[in-house]
């Protein structure tokens, strides 16, 4: 017996809280079933009405959580302004649908991050400080999980087993670098460079990435050059965007979990990728 008639809808911005909602939702499921919980990433397929399918879901809930980190509220548009201040923010809307519909409201904050006050809310949403915030702590997380999960016992959510199960612990302390720490990395790393582009499929969004070609001698060359950094990376569990043209290995490295921006992962991986280059003969001029 499962929760098929419960559902828990996951709110989150992706530059504040992706890594740590998918986390989540991933819990959720392990613990109640896959069908017990929504989040868009995982939920919504090209072939879905991305608006629809929201709709759907939110309509659809037992409960709306909304994941809050320390970017919730400031994060803003191309004009400084605050995507929770405007009408069509996607994250401001959810949560005014579940207190209009007066759906059970579990907000989330991760990494000790204090509940949004009344006088830091819009007044569409600005009940979401009535209700009861539950932590989930770098150093506590497992701990915190558990008691958010028998939290929605109480909704009416049913675990697939009562056998314990114990969760990783996601790295939630990861953080973008800031221009001067930036610039020391790439001083670091000759070759090496910082490149912004179009995020695709998300109109409106950039990522900013390092970005650096390796020539080989020959086309097998540049082919073992990819098997062997397949088997570091796969190891560090943190993926680049790569291509190969004939001797040419492209590669583009940023952080996904934190917004599409560098992170001191990023910068790892480019020193161990020019170290393995070395093990590869040099390219006749």
């Amino acid at each position: 017996m499962g929760s098929k008639d419960f559902l828990a809808f996951i709110s989150y911005r992706r530059v504040d809280s992706w890594a740590a909602s998918r986390w989540l939702a991933d819990s959720i499921g392990r613990t109640f079933g896959p069908q017990s919980v929504f989040i868009d990433s995982e939920a919504i397929r090209v072939s879905n009405n991305w608006k629809d399918r929201i709709k759907e879901a939110l309509d659809s809930a037992t409960v709306v959580i909304p994941v809050i980190g320390p970017r919730w509220l400031s994060t803003a548009d191309e004009n400084s302004k605050r995507r929770i201040d405007k009408k069509d923010d996607w994250v401001r809307n959810e949560i005014r649908h579940a207190i209009e519909s007066k759906t059970r409201v579990a907000p989330v904050l991760l990494s000790k991050t204090p509940m949004p006050t009344q006088g830091a809310l819009p007044d569409a949403i600005r009940k979401l400080a009535d209700f009861q915030g539950f932590e989930l702590r770098d150093d506590r997380w497992e701990s915190d999980l558990q008691a958010l999960l028998t939290q929605m016992e109480s909704f009416g959510f049913v675990r697939l087993s009562q056998d314990a199960v114990r969760y990783p612990t996601p790295a939630l302390k990861i953080r973008g670098l800031d221009p001067i720490e930036l610039q020391a990395g790439l001083n670091r790393l000759p070759g090496w460079q910082c490149l912004t582009s179009d995020l695709p499929n998300a109109p409106g969004r950039q990522r900013i990435e390092l970005h650096r070609n390796f020539v080989f001698a020959s086309f097998l060359d540049a082919v073992e050059f990819m098997s062997k950094a397949a088997l570091e990376i796969d190891r560090r569990d943190h993926h680049p965007r790569w291509q190969n043209l004939w001797r040419t290995v492209s590669v583009w490295l940023t952080t996904w979990d934190i917004g599409h921006t560098p992170s001191t992962l990023d910068l790892e991986l480019a020193a161990y990728l020019d170290e393995l280059r070395t093990q590869f003969r040099a390219v006749a001029n």
